[in-house]
């Protein structure tokens, strides 16, 4: 028997329906992909698959009709929602002109949300197929030359195929919600639960307003409301119907009973909880101690044990940050050269440190400061990585740039200046890299977690906080560094917190107290700047360490690393 959840989609591997069904049950699930929705309704009642998942609205274009009309049919109870975004890629064997595109296949849905951009072109015909990553595996098996497939960047990677264009829908926040459905409902009772049913009115006046009032009269809030044709009888309709709370709570049991007064035909969809973004939904028979999702994302409370972060490489070895251990990053503030960087790698790697710090994009104060070598960095950045056998971070500051740095790098970071450049956050949470959030300058701790928020609900769960220092009054130090901080984060999250004393305290002197207070206050590791000769560094020179104070750095830190062990 199997141990995992099986669950039926509708479409094909790298389907927006196998994201919706990752994002809900998370990586331990088992995907059986489906042509069509009545496949999937038939591999559920037939005891194929443990549970199934189709989609029931979308932000743009409204209902999904064909899955109303099956619930209606079915005997299958609704037992939870996900709600995931939507993006649509135009994806071809190879990169060529968009303008010079012949034929591109999807689904009719997500062809219906891209119509604008596919209004834009000429002498191009447009084919509705079963499912978008059917397209893209259609335009992967038979090589067309100028055809194209609207589908996810992930059916982009799984069938090897070119992105020529992004970002096709016609409004950004275009979201579907799916429904699971499976042959009884669960047994726990959910906090922030959601019911849905189908009925008919009665053949009189006032007949739809009698059965609202009743929601008005128990203090139901109503979400959805939506009507079908009656496929029996003529200028009849269904009700769809959405509301808050549970077919058990007492209020909802009332209103139903008094329902079926009011009503020619009543059936409930289900009982299920309210999507609250994401989570690892309960197995069906799989009991709930206590309701958490209510809890932020970051919350300890919400995840009950620390996020430990593994790097993993045969010729670099394995690191986890977080979960008790120490962890140091170092390097230069800045990529200036090969002969710079490889200097300072080398001695990184002597020292036994495995992860390299080097900023190939750099946000400056002053427009005419050194801004980085950018691409030509990273590049550097990962020659030193092969040469010296090291894991690399560095900074990424343009959400138009996250793929290419996530391309060279092992963790992306994200600088103060940045840390509520949202659109820049969101962008990175859908990157599987391990990303470290520096705290803003005059940032709140809250402030700070719900930054770490917008990464998290988008599914990126590998962060690392930093706290950098915020900016006073006082100015003997470029910042001051809040050590407070870090047992207050400790406290809140289940994220790994590190420390930077360089950019904290803007004076390399400081650096080495800094870091033993950081360790003694519970970080998880430090990251500080290392330069084999500081005062000719094009940025950030006077709080880097050089050669000689990195060497004793090390040695003192190890020491009381193993002291506080014993």
């Amino acid at each position: 028997m199997d141990l995992l959840p099986k669950v039926a989609i509708q479409g094909e591997e790298g389907s927006f329906s196998q994201e919706a069904c990752i994002k809900y049950w998370g990586e331990s699930v088992i995907i059986i992909p489906k042509m069509s929705s009545d496949d999937v309704i038939e591999a559920v009642e037939g005891g194929e698959t443990d549970q199934g998942l189709l989609p029931i609205e979308n932000s743009l274009i409204g209902s999904i009709s064909t899955t109303y009309d099956l619930l209606l049919e079915s005997q299958l109870q609704i037992v939870g929602e996900v709600i995931t975004p939507i993006s649509h890629c135009l994806l071809a064997i190879k990169k060529f002109p968009v303008k010079e595109i012949k034929k591109i296949y999807s689904h009719p849905v997500a062809l219906s949300q891209c119509s604008t951009f596919l209004e834009s072109l000429k002498d191009c015909e447009i084919i509705p197929i079963y499912d978008t990553a059917g397209s893209a595996l259609k335009i992967s098996k038979d090589k067309e030359p100028k055809s194209a497939a609207i589908a996810s960047k992930i059916a982009a990677k799984i069938y090897n195929l070119e992105i020529l264009a992004e970002r096709l829908e016609d409004y950004p926040n275009n979201q579907t919600r799916f429904i699971i459905i499976a042959k009884k409902e669960d047994k726990a009772h959910d906090k922030a639960s959601k019911t849905s049913i189908v009925f008919t009115t009665l053949h009189q006046p006032g007949a739809l307003y009698k059965v609202l009032k009743v929601f008005n009269d128990y203090g139901i809030n109503l979400t959805k409301l939506e009507s079908r044709p009656h496929k029996a009888e003529t200028w009849r309709s269904y009700f769809y119907l959405d509301f808050d709370g549970h077919r058990r709570d007492t209020n909802v049991k009332e209103a139903l009973d008094e329902l079926k007064e009011q009503t020619n035909f009543l059936k409930i969809l289900g009982s299920y909880p309210v999507w609250m973004g994401a989570k690892k939904a309960a197995y069906e028979h799989q009991a709930v101690d206590e309701d958490k999702s209510h809890h932020p994302l970051f919350s300890i409370e919400r995840k009950g044990k620390g996020t430990i972060i593994s790097l993993s490489s045969k010729t670099r070895g394995e690191i986890k940050i977080g979960g008790g251990d120490f962890t140091i990053i170092a390097g230069p503030c800045s990529v200036e050269g090969r002969k710079q960087l490889f200097k300072t790698a080398n001695l990184i790697k002597e020292s036994g440190v495995k992860i390299l710090r080097g900023g190939a994009f750099k946000p400056r104060t002053s427009p005419y400061s050194f801004q980085g070598l950018e691409e030509e960095g990273l590049k550097l950045l990962k020659e030193a990585k092969e040469t010296y056998s090291l894991y690399i971070i560095s900074e990424v500051v343009s959400p138009a740039d996250v793929e290419l740095v996530a391309r060279y790098v092992d963790i992306l970071q994200v600088g103060a200046r940045n840390m509520q450049n949202f659109t820049l956050l969101k962008e990175i949470g859908q990157s599987k890299k391990p990303v470290l959030l520096k705290r803003g300058m005059s940032a709140t701790i809250k402030e700070f977690l719900l930054s770490a928020e917008y990464i998290l609900s988008q599914g990126n769960e590998q962060i690392i906080l930093c706290e950098r220092g915020i900016r006073t009054f006082e100015p003997t130090t470029r910042n001051t560094l809040d050590l407070s901080a870090v047992p207050i984060l400790k406290q809140k999250t289940h994220l790994p917190v590190f420390v930077d004393p360089s950019h904290g305290t803007g004076n390399r002197d400081l650096i080495l107290p800094m870091s033993k207070a950081a360790l003694v206050a519970g970080a998880d590791g430090v990251i500080v700047e290392v330069h084999f000769q500081p005062d000719s560094a094009m940025s950030d020179g006077i709080q880097s360490l050089d050669s000689s104070m990195y060497r004793s750095f090390i040695k003192e830190v190890s020491w009381l690393v193993d002291r506080l062990k014993e």
